[in-house]
């Protein structure tokens, strides 16, 4: 079994040796998002409490207050709600974070390794853009992609297999498609050796749950990530994305961000903008990008948050150190 990460409360002094060697910080994606989640970070922190008073103040009061019609938990799951969410608590933990240690601010990481949404946070925490323009591209993204999903061709879903090599996930995928007679299901998400997510329409997804033991595939899970994402379904919001980023000036980052669809380290703004684009429609190589974290060196893995990165880190690289920065 694999070892737990270390919790870290953001607010708490630590010795910079506490956390060893070089360090890579972890930024989650959608799934992460929770009742309640920001609300001690607002109460706490006054630079955590600038960074998520820049959402929309109907989306902080779910996230504070939990002032919705429904159960709050259902509004975050909202894609136009979760995305923005999600990047505004990571900014705000990671920027407490190096304020309660300003040892780490000086101390410059090997890379930003981000997962799907988190790319947002990544660019924020290195500087690729501000604080503000990060929110807006992810509030812009969780729309656009909101939008599509929910276009009756594009309807569907995300499915979780466990104990799935990525041969094996992809022949679910080919074998559903012939099945069903056309292409509708995709890997989304490579995230260890034995875990993957698939995306794709509704019958797709409920044929490969179906059948997903027959291609020796362990568990299959359905998330409750209401779209599909990372599949060529998002093609349209992948076009109107284009668009909108076009005219937000990139910079260099302060340390190289391990791109989603290459797997590769890049201080490039101009490929940081294309990975952004790209993996509305492409799938997440998150095992390849760790493998490259290791090339580099790391020894530490700090995940902003209590996410799963920090578990695949610790599958993907067993000889790393994992830490998680909690609020």
């Amino acid at each position: 079994m694999a070892a737990r990460a270390e919790l870290i409360n953001l607010t708490a002094n630590i010795e910079a040796e506490k956390i060893p060697g070089q360090i890579i910080y972890l930024f989650p994606g959608q799934g992460v998002e929770k009742a309640g989640m920001g609300k001690t970070l607002y109460e706490n922190s006054e630079i955590a409490r600038g960074i998520l008073g820049q959402l929309k103040p109907e989306l902080l009061d779910i996230m504070i207050n939990g002032q919705c019609v429904d159960h709050p938990i259902n509004a975050l799951n909202d894609t136009a709600n979760a995305q923005p969410a999600i990047t505004a608590v990571s900014l705000a933990t990671y920027f407490a974070f190096l304020e309660a240690n300003p040892s780490f601010k000086e101390r410059r990481p090997l890379a930003f390794l981000p997962h799907s949404t988190g790319q947002m946070s990544a660019m924020g925490a290195a500087g690729v853009v501000d604080i503000k323009t990060a929110l807006h591209i992810a509030a812009e993204r969780g729309k656009l992609m909101k939008e599509a999903g929910e276009r009756r061709e594009n309807k569907g879903g995300m499915l979780g297999l466990l104990g799935a090599t990525l041969e094996k996930a992809e022949l679910l995928c080919a074998n559903t498609s012939e099945a069903l007679g056309e292409e509708g299901i995709w890997v989304a998400n490579d995230n260890t050796a034995d875990q993957i997510i698939l995306s794709g329409r509704e019958k797709h997804i409920v044929y490969a749950t179906a059948h997903a033991k027959e291609a020796g595939i362990k568990k299959a899970i359905r998330l409750g990530v209401p779209i599909a994402g990372h599949c060529s379904l998002m093609k349209e919001a992948q076009d109107m994305f284009v668009q909108y980023v076009a005219h937000i000036k990139f910079e260099r980052p302060t340390s190289p961000i391990i791109l989603n669809t290459r797997a590769a380290a890049t201080s490039d703004p101009d490929e940081i903008r294309a990975d952004l684009i790209n993996g509305l429609t492409r799938g997440v190589r998150f095992r390849e990008a760790l493998q490259e974290a290791q090339r580099s060196g790391v020894k530490s893995f700090v995940e902003i948050g209590e996410g799963p990165l920090s578990g695949f880190a610790q599958k993907v690289i067993q000889d790393s150190m994992q830490f998680q920065i909690t609020i």
